[in-house]
């Protein structure tokens, strides 16, 4: 398991590097480019999206209230998801309320389709929970479009997305 850094790194160091690669594709615009991998990039927007959320919850005095979230297999209660999403919850000592914790059958791929994962959605939406602990990104979507999709409405929504795994991690 890789833990959720809080840290970012200096915007300096960052700036110039973004300077030459931005010099280098005007001059050179025939080389061959590696493409960022777009696991990296939606951990990097979920990431400063939690961070921001975070950062406006502490300036509040207020503890974060998140939902847990996992999805089940032929109908067997996804005990260990949900513990490892609780303990996750509990290490970020993040407050877990009452009756939130959501699962959807894996079968059901679009997230219109999950009636927990839009239950959690409208708690986020009307103020009830401020975010969402899942284990992977697969229980969110497969597909990274989709995941894309998911963390712009929480964004929109003023909610954030916590993964026990991080989006580079890959599960056995």
């Amino acid at each position: 398991m890789t833990s959720q850094s809080t840290t970012r790194t200096s915007g300096a160091s960052a700036d110039w590097m973004d300077r030459e690669n931005n010099s280098d594709r005007m001059f050179r615009p025939d080389a061959p480019r590696v493409s960022p991998d777009r696991d990296v990039q939606l951990m990097k927007l979920r990431r400063e999206q939690m961070e921001r959320r975070l950062e406006a919850l502490r300036a509040s005095g207020r503890v974060p209230r998140i939902a847990l979230y996992a999805r089940t297999v032929n109908g067997q209660i996804p005990d260990r998801s949900l513990a490892a999403t609780r303990e996750f919850a509990e290490r970020m000592e993040w407050q877990v309320g009452r009756e939130q914790t959501f699962t959807d059958c894996l079968s059901l791929t679009t997230p219109e389709d999950r009636h927990g994962w839009l239950q959690i959605k409208q708690r986020v939406k009307s103020g009830f929970i401020d975010g969402v602990v899942a284990v992977t990104r697969a229980a969110i979507s497969r597909q990274l479009d989709g995941y894309e999709t998911e963390l712009t409405w929480f964004t929109m929504h003023g909610g954030f997305v916590a993964l026990v795994l991080a989006e580079n991690v890959v599960t056995q």
